[in-house]
């Protein structure tokens, strides 16, 4: 079995290195993009409290947006927790398991990208409340 390779062609260890590394920023992205937003709204909805800016309408919005930006976090977080999962499975080398054990890999790394995607999708939402919150406590844009 030979194992030189075409001038074009990459190692696999390196594209397995490449994936994880491109995998772990796109998440520890997400975590700095959630986090972040959690901590510069609860600074903002503190000023709003502050000079009396808050409705009772708007909390209600402002409320749900940061429900989904901590959700957001949360599901980076877990996703983190799942990558270093897939990574172990996709680790053992056992001649009986060799089948389960990258069908349990392969499913790890779908639960992680889902993860991921549903972390956006909370940003997005969350993102969408704060917007709407906004322009109803300082009534810039009609309802």
């Amino acid at each position: 079995m030979s194992t030189s390779k075409t001038p074009g062609q990459v190692d696999r260890v390196k594209k397995y290195d490449t994936v994880v590394s491109s995998g772990q920023s796109a998440l520890r992205a997400l975590l700095t993009l959630n986090g972040g937003a959690t901590i510069a709204f609860l600074t903002f909805i503190g000023h709003l409290s502050d000079t009396g800016a808050l409705s009772s309408e708007s909390s209600h919005l402002f409320v749900a947006a940061l429900k989904m930006f901590i959700y957001g976090t949360f599901l980076g977080v877990l996703a983190y927790g799942t990558i270093f999962l897939t990574n172990c499975l996709s680790s053992i080398e056992h001649p009986k398991w060799a089948k389960p054990a990258d069908v349990a890999s392969y499913a790890m790394f779908v639960i992680t990208v889902l993860l991921g995607f549903t972390s956006i999708g909370c940003f997005l939402a969350a993102s969408r409340h704060a917007v709407e919150g906004l322009q109803t406590a300082t009534k810039l844009v009609p309802t």
